[in-house]
């Protein structure tokens, strides 16, 4: 069913009710409606946090475009975390949301406006996430629902093409030319890249540590990937009081070395691959110095923390990369800096190596060395079996050796090593993106070995899942 929502009105309260109330009543073609919370579901402030969000998120998702109103100094009424008032705000997050999303955002700022010190420091992150033409103003409060109007009917009707693969891949390369050049592999510490355009101090931030703790903890439970951002970001900026390139707040190096680690699982799976500044890639670059700080400290604290070279996270995104890459002398560096990345850690030694050992085959078989990939996709379901692992973890080893089989031409065998991985996974739930990824695989052995039928509601059932948990890298 058609959405009649065709904009989201997002901005402090305080002082622009008049005005939102005016924008709310534009008549728009197609009898489209412009959504402003607090006219079209007025909420209790009892209503728990995340619950208010993943409703405005709804509204979010559904509509075309969010306009933001900047009229008065407030930085909005922030989040209530385990009794705790976070310093994001509702339309912090519902800025986050709509950008995540590649939503059209647009910012009407009315005359006069001068943002408070928390305020500012937000729109100064926003302009980096935003181009020019999405700000407009300043403009008078008599011609602001006018102004709204116009953009509104000179952008209704117009269609937004899907992004093509070709596309996907020329910007994929241009962002790679522009911030990736320097990321050879294995020594990530010294890469350019920088998380949110290297920003990790925010002065009217005050970090707090309950707020961290709690939502660290959720993000761990969480199935869906998109919930489980939207609380990173709140942490993020929680940390954004306590930058890890200071040395005064070295307690918080544990905190910011586990934020990066779920930022790198969830955003990989939502498909935040390539060099943006929201992106996996730049979070494990900034890791990477974050563990860096922690070896050289050394604290007794945090003997339990992984404080190891991040080589198979960076590898796995630098393969995701390359997987969208338009040019073949970009993947191979992609590709190589990815084995240089694995190689380090399998250097440094750790106790369990299938992982690093499999995503190896990942990239070996990419690069087209299908029998180097098929040994080490033997080697980890051999070692896993042997060791007693969690069924999960086999069924991940079984449906990625089944696929390196169809490689090899060996078909059935493929297909029957893919069919047991997914029933494993299935029956042993982890994280849902790799029931995801083996279904996906098992429906291209289908296809192979004359089964279209199969082939065509397997994919569909893995792409239905993906969208319900949001694991936006798997549905293509």
């Amino acid at each position: 069913m058609t959405s009649k929502i065709y904009a989201f009105l997002s901005s402090p309260v305080e002082g622009l009710l008049n005005i939102r109330a005016g924008i709310h009543n534009l008549a728009l073609p197609d009898d489209k409606t412009i959504w402003v919370d607090e006219i079209d579901n007025p909420r209790s402030l009892t209503d728990p946090a995340f619950t208010t969000v993943d409703d405005l998120f709804a509204r979010i998702r559904e509509a075309s475009v969010l306009l933001v109103l900047l009229g008065t100094e407030r930085h909005g009424t922030g989040l209530s975390i385990a009794g705790h008032e976070a310093h994001v705000s509702y339309w912090e997050v519902e800025l986050f949301y709509a950008i995540l999303l590649a939503k059209d955002v647009q910012v009407f700022e009315l005359e006069g406006f001068v943002p408070s010190a928390k305020l500012a420091e937000l729109l100064r992150m926003l302009r980096h996430a935003l181009p020019r033409s999405a700000w407009s103003g300043p403009h008078k409060t008599g011609d602001i629902t006018a102004e709204v109007r116009r953009f509104l009917l000179d952008r209704f009707g117009r269609k937004v093409p899907r992004p093509r693969s070709r596309l996907v891949g020329a910007i994929v390369d241009g962002l790679f030319h522009l911030r990736g050049r320097d990321g050879y592999g294995g020594m990530a510490e010294k890469e350019s890249l920088l998380f949110v355009d290297g920003e990790p101090f925010d002065p009217t931030v005050k970090a707090n540590e309950t707020v961290i703790l709690r939502l660290l903890s959720e993000v761990e439970m969480l199935k869906n990937e998109e919930g489980r951002l939207t609380r990173l970001w709140v942490v993020y900026r929680e940390l954004q009081g306590a930058p890890y390139t200071e040395q005064r707040f070295a307690d918080f190096l544990p905190y910011w070395n586990r934020f990066f680690s779920q930022w790198a699982s969830a955003g990989s799976w939502y498909g935040l691959h390539g060099h943006p500044h929201l992106a996996v890639l730049p979070a494990l670059v900034e890791q990477a110095r974050v563990r860096e700080k922690m070896r050289a400290i050394g604290s007794s604290l945090w003997k339990d923390d992984d404080m190891g070279y991040p080589g198979g996270a960076l590898a796995t995104t630098r393969y995701s990369i390359a997987r969208r890459s338009a040019s073949f002398r970009n993947r191979r560096f992609l590709l190589g800096a990815a084995l240089a990345d694995l190689n380090r850690s399998l250097r440094e030694g750790i106790e369990d190596c299938t992982n690093l050992l499999a995503i190896r085959g990942s990239v070996y078989r990419k690069s087209g060395a299908v029998w180097a990939a098929v040994r080490d996709y033997e080697v980890v379901l051999k070692q896993r079996q042997n060791a007693g692992k969690p069924e999960a973890s086999i069924g991940e080893a079984l449906s990625e050796l089944g696929y390196g089989y169809l490689f090899q031409l060996r078909l059935w065998r493929g297909r029957s090593l893919l069919e047991e991985g997914v029933r494993l996974l299935r029956n042993h739930p982890t994280r849902s993106g790799f029931l995801i990824r083996a279904t996906r695989k098992l429906a291209v052995a289908y296809a192979v070995t004359g089964e279209l039928g199969k082939a065509r509601q397997t994919i569909k059932d893995a792409r239905d899942l993906a969208k319900e948990h949001r694991v936006f890298d798997q549905v293509r």
